[in-house]
């Protein structure tokens, strides 16, 4: 009971960061790889499926519920640590999203060591994890733009921008077959999407993420074809 708790209390301090003291979810735009400020009201859809989940603590079945125990102290973390990262500084912000990046990876890993718990459950940690990878991989480059790093082993903002926006569409597909997630690819191409509608950014950066934007598409048409047609299989077999 006593985690619980603590996981509600954690919450509430990530809303109140959120909401309160952060000001603008929109972000920074000096960076070329900074999303339109619209895509940031994923963050709703993301703090009502932790909410559902916070409730599903205490409704959940006993296989829920003894997984829920198992990561209860992740789960917290993951959030104070998340809101932590909207009232710090720059610099030491990178620290603390990349903090609960890596306590979301773990907690990740520990529902999916679990096969026997019920659908619902790995959701909102597949939005909250998939949008905390995206938010690293941005916070890294306002971090480095807000120090005056101009260049690293030899490329400036623009090349790695072109560098990371690849790797993380290619990230995102790995992680969705390694995993058998929809949702990490589908987040990244929603980031993606915000990424190519803001003004402003170089011609190059538009031609990649129309690529890569093209690529995760596709892919994840695939995949749900995949997961329709594997139904479809399974029901005709019963």
């Amino acid at each position: 009971m006593i985690m619980k708790l603590v996981n509600i209390a954690a919450f509430i301090y990530l809303l109140i960061a959120s909401f309160v003291f952060a000001g603008d979810m929109g972000g920074s735009d000096e960076a070329f790889i900074a999303p339109s400020g619209f895509t940031f009201s994923i963050w709703f859809l993301i703090y009502l499926l932790i909410l559902i989940s916070l409730v599903r603590q205490f409704t959940a079945d006993e296989r829920d519920r003894a997984l829920y125990k198992k990561i209860s102290f992740l789960f917290s973390s993951s959030m104070l640590l998340s809101g932590t990262s909207v009232l710090v500084g720059t610099t030491a912000s990178l620290l603390f999203i990349a903090g609960s990046l890596i306590t979301l990876s773990v907690l990740y890993a520990l529902i999916t060591k679990n096969p026997d718990r019920s659908s619902f459950f790995i959701i909102p940690f597949s939005f909250y994890l998939a949008w905390t990878s995206i938010a690293t991989i941005v916070d890294a480059f306002i971090v480095a733009n807000a120090n005056g790093v101009d260049l690293i082993f030899g490329l400036n903002e623009l090349g790695w921008t072109i560098i990371m926006l690849i790797i993380g569409g290619g990230l995102a597909v790995y992680f969705s077959l390694y995993n058998d997630d929809l949702i990490y690819p589908f987040v990244f191409l929603w980031g993606y999407f915000g990424i190519f509608v803001k003004d402003d950014k170089p011609v190059q950066v538009t031609y990649t993420l129309s690529i890569v934007m093209i690529g995760l598409g596709v892919f994840i048409m695939w995949k749900v074809y995949r997961e329709v047609r594997g139904r479809r299989m399974r029901a005709e077999t019963v």
